[in-house]
């Protein structure tokens, strides 16, 4: 590999200039003047070859982000709910982002087929496996809460049937005796 562009040899404090200056629109010839002013040594021709780069980037990142939306969609809308699937589409946006980075060298390569297939396979088989997880930790849930219920209806079955008539009980009176009868200390 050849040695590096003097605009990647930029301190990282200009090279942030120089990006927030392609972003905001401004030329080369403006970029140009203006780094050469804070002492760099830049040419138009440099600066114009790393925008075309930066450029190729942009689109690499902008295909990943359509790569992953795409397998998302292939996968169903379930896999891809809660903060699992929002830490999920992360994953495989910053996974397909650096696959076409590292492409970036070769930007005529065609991409991998079967490497994406992969990605996407171990993703939806992540997917899965967290839906699985959720779908379990539900259902433990909902048990639970019907045992204590069940467990509530016989405290307050017992505490009516010790209190007989509770028509001299406060509803304070009457939610005590409940509680003793529900955590066992009547």
């Amino acid at each position: 590999m050849g040695r590096a562009s003097k605009i990647r040899r930029l301190p990282e404090a200009l090279r942030e200039q120089l990006h927030a200056m392609l972003d905001a629109g401004h030329t080369l010839d403006e970029i140009t003047e203006h780094l050469k002013a804070l002492g760099a040594d830049v040419s138009r021709s440099g600066l114009g070859r790393y925008k075309q780069r930066v450029d190729k980037v942009a689109a690499r990142l902008r295909e990943s982000r359509n790569m992953a939306e795409a397998i998302m969609e292939r996968m169903g809308a379930e896999a891809a709910t809660g903060k699992s699937g929002d830490a999920l589409i992360q994953m495989l946006t910053t996974l397909t982002t650096d696959y076409m980075l590292r492409r970036l060298d070769d930007p005529e390569a065609v991409p991998e087929v079967e490497e994406l297939r992969g990605l996407a396979r171990a993703v939806k088989e992540r997917a899965q496996a967290a839906r699985a997880t959720q779908d379990y930790m539900t259902r433990v849930r909902e048990d639970a809460r019907r045992e204590e219920e069940r467990r509530m209806r016989e405290a307050v079955e017992q505490a009516a049937g010790q209190a007989g008539d509770a028509g001299d009980m406060s509803a304070a009176e009457v939610f005590e005796r409940i509680r003793a009868v529900y955590r066992g200390e009547a």
